[in-house]
């Protein structure tokens, strides 16, 4: 059975992580194949393109078409749109080693009778981390402070100077509880802070469990003291958060998100901010990535901005091949995986033919 791991060749960094942990599915034969994508553009206006108009306007990568009698397939931020997918002659799993999927068609994949792996979960860590420091920089005027002492003078009054308010007894609020909601709550927990939260997907047990309160919409923006995004961007879910839930929330709030730009109406956003509707916000994420240098979020005095860095960290880089070949072997096995996210496959006979001829060969 031939696994073949795609290598984005112009960021080589997770190549040795990636062959290493593949070495360990056994009974495959392991081909290494690059993929450079549009070399006209740089990599992160390249990732940023497929990552907002998706797979379907790239070129299918030569990886593919190189090897047609793959049947597992493993790749980060190449495309894997349908017509990519067709070049191969008995492709049944696609392993994508990182937690965002907008660049592949999971529709087409699920039609097609492949299995689609991600390694949702993979920078859970690393994005509730920074997304609890962005709370305290904005909160108490953190790099505000720094960039006043480092350019030369000696700041104390901020626009929020006046409210400036300690953890303890706040209300969190949670837009979203999968895998980064959790570790927020559980994080958050030491701060002696009140947790509520709205995730229309989520049992209110599950919540209670981590000691979170589980509201409605409306009410978590009217009583959060700080909002958190960490929800899916999806055709429902674009522009979720809009003018009439920021206008709801309490002249003392601060908003943060580290989740995706689409969820928020960003005009919307600005609008608030601006006429001090809010106390603050934290961004790491834009709708155009970099800002330009007019962006209208460069002007306020009440905005924590970050370049997009809220999941980049040496471990979870490192963690994300692991997950994916563990989840594999996982599926294959026929063990309950995390990180499955088209279980409608296991209703297909061709799939789960070749599963069981999978789990032969390898031993599972």
């Amino acid at each position: 059975m031939k696994m073949t791991c795609v290598i984005e060749t112009r960021i080589p960094s997770l190549r040795d992580s990636i062959i290493r942990f593949a070495q360990t599915v056994p009974g495959v034969t392991m081909q290494e194949a690059g993929w450079t994508g549009d070399e006209s553009v740089d990599i992160p206006t390249l990732f940023r393109r497929i990552e907002t108009e998706g797979p379907d306007g790239e070129e299918i990568p030569s990886a593919f078409t190189d090897n047609p009698d793959t049947e597992i397939l493993v790749g980060s931020f190449c495309p894997f749109a349908g017509k990519g997918m067709d070049v191969f002659d008995n492709l049944h799993l696609i392993g994508v080693i990182r937690a965002g999927m907008e660049n592949i068609d999971i529709k087409a994949a699920t039609v097609r009778g492949i299995a689609v792996i991600n390694a949702g979960g993979r920078n859970a860590d690393a994005v509730s981390d920074f997304t609890i420091g962005m709370m305290l920089s904005e909160a108490r005027n953190i790099a505000r402070a720094h960039h006043s002492v480092a350019s030369g003078g000696w700041q104390e009054d901020f626009s929020s100077s006046a409210t400036t308010p300690d953890m303890r007894g706040k209300t969190v609020a949670l837009f979203g509880f999968g895998y980064i909601g959790k570790l927020m709550a559980e994080k958050l927990s030491g701060f002696h802070v009140h947790l509520i939260a709205y995730d229309p997907y989520v049992d209110p047990d599950v919540l209670r469990q981590y000691g979170v309160t589980s509201v409605d919409k409306e009410t978590l923006f009217k009583e959060a003291d700080f909002l958190s995004i960490h929800a899916r961007l999806t055709d429902d879910t674009y522009h979720i958060v809009g003018r009439a839930e920021l206008e709801s929330m309490k002249p003392t709030a601060y908003f943060i998100n580290t989740a995706r730009a689409g969820l928020v109406d960003y005009c919307a956003l600005y609008d608030v901010l601006k006429d001090k509707k809010i106390a603050g916000a934290a961004l790491d994420v834009f709708d155009n990535e970099p800002l330009a240098a007019d962006d209208p979020f460069r002007s306020l005095d009440n905005v924590t901005l970050t370049t997009h860095r809220a999941g980049s960290t040496i471990d979870a880089a490192n963690n994300s091949p692991r997950l994916i070949f563990e989840r594999i072997r996982n599926l294959i096995a026929g063990k309950q995986t995390e990180g499955f996210v088209n279980p409608q496959v296991l209703e297909n006979p061709a799939f789960l033919a070749w599963r069981e001829k999978a789990k032969v060969q390898m031993g599972l």
